[in-house]
């Protein structure tokens, strides 16, 4: 088996977080590739008339018992970050997007957003250069580098592509996942992204 699926994504969703542990083990098990495809989620929402789980008080509520149960299935430590979600993810996505030409300090970059957004006891707050420059020193990357990705034209270009061909193909929210034209939405529908895999095997 091998094959290719699509990963939609925003750091700003803690079940982005969940799925960028999870679309490793299914990459693992088919040989598949993970196309990363940083979007913009609330532009996604807004387009589709869609609403933040934490808007919603009884979904609020069942969503922090449910990440401790998806994050501990994964081995995953997590930390609600008290930033969620009034904060703007829009220079780290479009600084991944910089990042496409070296797929393995993508995914190093990737790794590190989300762990320090959702599980670092010093959180990051995405949209402050202090927190972002600090993050950047711990894990080893050059912080003027990354800033000079994110204000890119060729970057912030690739993320508004990316967020336009989501809400295009139907997408709503994040993580959104695409085997084909065939569309997946939450980290938990993972196991029909592999059966899609399979099929197209």
């Amino acid at each position: 088996m091998a094959g290719k699926f699509e990963f939609y994504f925003d750091y700003i969703s803690p079940f982005s977080y969940v799925a960028n542990a999870a679309v490793q083990q299914i990459s693992a098990r088919t040989g598949a590739d993970i196309v990363i495809k940083p979007m913009f989620l609330g532009v996604v929402m807004q387009a589709t008339d869609n609403r933040p789980p934490g808007m919603v008080p009884a979904k609020g509520a069942y969503m922090m018992k449910d990440l401790q149960r998806c994050t501990t299935r994964y081995g995953l430590d997590f930390r609600m970050n008290p930033y969620f979600p009034m904060v703007s993810t829009r220079n780290l996505l479009r600084a991944t997007c910089g990042l496409d030409n070296d797929p393995t300090e993508q995914k190093r970059f990737m790794d590190a957003c989300f762990q320090h957004m959702w599980a670092s006891p010093t959180p990051l707050k995405p949209d402050d250069d202090d927190s972002v420059r600090a993050m950047c020193e711990q894990e080893g990357f050059d912080f003027r580098q990354i800033q000079e990705l994110a204000q890119a034209s060729a970057s912030k270009d690739a993320m508004k592509a990316n967020t336009d061909s989501a809400i295009a193909r139907g997408a709503f929210g994040a993580p959104t996942f695409f085997v084909g034209d065939d569309m997946f939405f939450g980290h938990d529908r993972l196991d029909y992204v592999e059966e899609a895999l399979k099929a197209q095997a």
